[in-house]
């Protein structure tokens, strides 16, 4: 009688211990875990879906599609064995709004070359109050924006050049050399930029002096306003 007791005690025993064992394994939620990395799937389709780059260095330079010219002689297009500078920029943008400054200088120092701010990528649906802020920003930086400004109010531009060229930050400049062919994309403070302005312009397009050997205070030479 007693091993009847022992059996039953140990045949009841087995499936709690089992059930124990069982409480202490970690909840099967761990799968939904691996279900996090789902983003890298998503991500890959976005890459996928992302336009192919059609634009790059060698190619002819798309037209120019300007809205407005807020500063400057008007450019229609590129003209045979001129340079020409297209740098994509916004009021918004701080790296931008810094490099105003470096842009004035290489169109002092090389004046046959064409420099092209374009405001094609400004915030906000109202494209006149757009082109407001773009006039009242260059009017407020006067003579330290040395060089033509214009205006894309719906990016067709930018798309042109910007998105062909696979490039999605500003600034972003393109050169454009005698050919009417891109010399250069990026970023217009690499030294790339300036080495390849120097380059296709030449010694015949610089001014007499350097700018580093006026004296100190010298005011800077105003823009043409043509």
């Amino acid at each position: 009688m007693k091993r009847v007791v022992v059996a039953s005690i140990l045949s009841l025993a087995f499936p709690v211990a089992a059930l124990a064992q069982n409480a202490t394994k970690p909840a099967e939620p761990s799968k939904p875990k691996q279900v996090q990395p789902a983003g890298k799937p998503d991500t890959k389709q976005k890459e996928a879906e992302k336009p192919a780059v059609t634009l790059k260095v060698g190619d002819k330079a798309p037209e120019l599609k300007i809205d407005a010219w807020v500063k400057g002689e008007q450019i229609t297009g590129f003209e045979k064995g001129k340079v020409y500078v297209v740098e994509f920029w916004a009021t918004w943008c701080g790296p931008c709004i810094k490099n105003i400054p470096h842009l004035t200088e290489l169109q002092k120092e090389y004046k046959d070359v064409a420099f092209i701010g374009v405001a094609a990528s400004e915030r906000g649906d109202d494209a006149k109050a757009k082109q407001d802020k773009v006039e009242k920003f260059v009017k407020e930086k006067g003579d330290e924006m040395g060089y033509r400004v214009a205006f894309d109010s719906d990016r067709e531009m930018s798309k042109d050049w910007m998105q062909a060229a696979g490039q999605g930050g500003i600034p972003c400049a393109f050169i454009v050399d005698g050919e009417g062919k891109v010399a250069f994309i990026g970023h217009p403070a690499k030294d790339e930029f300036a080495a390849k302005i120097a380059e296709l312009a030449g010694g015949d397009t610089k001014k007499d002096k350097p700018h580093t050997e006026k004296p100190a205070g010298t005011k800077p030479e105003k823009p043409s306003k043509k």
